[in-house]
């Protein structure tokens, strides 16, 4: 008997949504219209903090056999061929562009510049629609194949902000900023391990909520 396709393939790509359950529509209709790759999965977190809940989807899709994890929260719409055209580019991490929703309204990506410890906002880059190279993104939609996770040490992420260091000693270096748990990961997956992230600015996704941004410019949020 020959073995089926699920035998003798890898299942491609775990899907993993973070949600606090009541969602907006516009999402939904969105979620509805994704185009899954062949041998995908979905998986829905809740009630967890956003670093537990990152952590657990990693630990599902490694369980499973997954080539690939895709985070795809709550509030990002993305266009319905995203997954596959970021798996398309075979990258470590790669995200689609999403806008953040409070000031300053820009791209949720950014880079070091010298030898500032805080990271800078990449507001601008050439040509448009184009796969550039970043050292921060978000993980509203975020793809990263298992061989990342495998390399790094667990926590993969963890949250920061708000957690307060010892006093430091003198003549220690500038301590590095805190970030959200999505940074931190990129933060060390770059520095520590020497993986590459990347952004395909031409998936331009909608960042919703009470407010909608997309594109540089923000709106209430509407079907």
């Amino acid at each position: 008997m020959c073995p089926g396709a699920w035998e003798i393939s890898r299942p491609s790509v775990l899907v993993a949504t973070l949600t606090r359950e009541l969602v907006a529509t516009k999402w939904a209709l969105g979620y509805k219209n994704l185009q899954m790759p062949a041998y995908s999965n979905i998986s829905i977190l809740s009630g967890m903090p956003f670093d537990h809940a990152r952590n657990t989807a990693c630990e599902n899709m490694l369980s499973h056999g997954f080539e690939w994890l895709c985070f795809l929260d709550d509030d990002i719409v993305a266009p319905p061929d995203a997954i596959q055209r970021l798996i398309n580019h075979r990258k470590d991490i790669v995200s689609g562009i999403y806008y953040r929703r409070a000031a300053p309204i820009v791209p949720v990506m950014l880079r070091y510049e010298g030898n500032n410890p805080q990271p800078q906002w990449i507001t601008e880059w050439s040509p448009p629609n184009s796969l550039i190279e970043v050292d921060l993104v978000g993980a509203g939609i975020l793809l990263i194949h298992r061989r990342v996770l495998e390399r790094m040490t667990k926590p993969w992420f963890e949250w920061q902000l708000g957690k307060e260091d010892p006093p430091p000693t003198p003549g220690e270096p500038p301590r590095p900023a805190k970030l959200s748990e999505d940074f931190q990961f990129c933060r060390r997956a770059k520095q520590e391990f020497g993986f590459q992230i990347f952004v395909d600015t031409s998936i331009q996704c909608e960042h919703i909520g009470l407010g909608a941004s997309a594109g540089g410019g923000f709106a209430p949020s509407h079907v």
